[in-house]
């Protein structure tokens, strides 16, 4: 089963596609550059350029002082807390065990602007690779053109619970909205909306007394490989099975997620939501687990006899 593995520049992005390239077949992987260009003037054409909005000028002199005193201090910037997938989360980690073992190395491919992954040029590179699949994680929306290569579809890691929370940081927003039993995987096809496709598999992690955002996360998005992983064998087989998500949950996008809200996630977490579920585990779960699609946690056995 040939795949391409479609991804951003973010660590845990890398991770699932270093991840994929040791236990799949995979013959290369695109890199999408979502990152726009910094300003790069100086800072007194910086300040210039508000001098005719003083209540904005204040507010970005506001920011930067933010920035230089008090986050520093956050509970999110303490080393012991921060997200980190290792050698694996790095670009030039992709297809190293490939030059090892076979002697030849995963063809990596890097975009070139924001919003550039439909563009002909990188379509055709993906063409000539011939995919029967394309695996995605932290891409960002692929058009018609580009989802018609494979023939067998494009498949997504979505970092949360699809009928509970769509779009960027679920993790993060489960926990600021004091919901850890929503915090999940969701494996799908791709579909003209968001996070809105036909279920393979969905999963929850393991939630312990100490886990914080970026720890939660970080098991979602290994958890999240295993279910990729076992869809693309799926296909592979023949047996793969998908659900029509019936009911979808709220959209959170990539601007919603602000510093206030990132630092009210975490004082969820010095309030003790993670103890406070945990301690009506039960009761709190049965919502979640009565809607899960295709189970991973179920699954498993079945899968473990093929």
């Amino acid at each position: 089963m040939r795949t391409v593995v479609i991804v951003s520049q973010d660590k845990s992005d890398l991770f699932f596609a270093n991840r994929l390239a040791k236990v799949i077949n995979v013959v290369g992987v695109v890199v999408e550059n979502q990152l726009p260009e910094r300003d790069s003037s100086s800072l007194l054409r910086k300040s210039l350029k508000y001098a005719s909005r003083p209540a904005t000028f204040a507010k970005k002199c506001a920011e930067v002082l933010d920035r230089r005193f008090n986050e520093p201090k956050q509970l999110y910037n303490r080393p012991e807390n921060a997200l980190d997938f290792g050698e694996e989360g790095r670009a030039q980690a992709i297809g190293k065990e490939d030059v090892e073992s076979r002697g030849e190395r995963v063809p990596v491919w890097h975009t070139r602007g924001v919003n550039d992954i439909n563009s002909p040029e990188n379509r055709e590179w993906i063409c000539n690779l011939q995919p029967d699949v394309i695996a995605v994680c932290g891409a960002s929306i692929l058009k018609a053109d580009l989802l018609s290569v494979p023939r067998h579809g494009v498949l997504n890691l979505h970092g949360g619970l699809s009928q509970f929370y769509r779009g960027l940081f679920t993790t993060d927003w489960a926990i600021h909205n004091a919901e850890p039993e929503c915090v999940g995987a969701t494996v799908h096809f791709v579909a003209s909306g968001v996070d809105d496709g036909d279920v393979i598999y969905q999963g929850r992690p393991v939630i312990q007394g100490d886990d914080h955002p970026n720890s939660l996360y970080a098991k979602v998005v290994r958890l999240g490989v295993e279910m990729m992983t076992q869809a693309i064998i799926d296909i592979e087989h023949g047996c793969c099975r998908s659900v029509r998500l019936s009911r979808k949950g709220p959209l959170y996008l990539n601007h919603m997620f602000d510093v206030r809200a990132k630092r009210r996630t975490w004082q969820q977490v010095r309030k003790g939501v993670i103890p406070d579920y945990l301690s009506h585990k039960v009761e709190r779960d049965a919502r979640v687990i009565t809607e899960l699609i295709n189970d991973f946690a179920l699954a498993k056995p079945e899968i473990s006899k093929r």
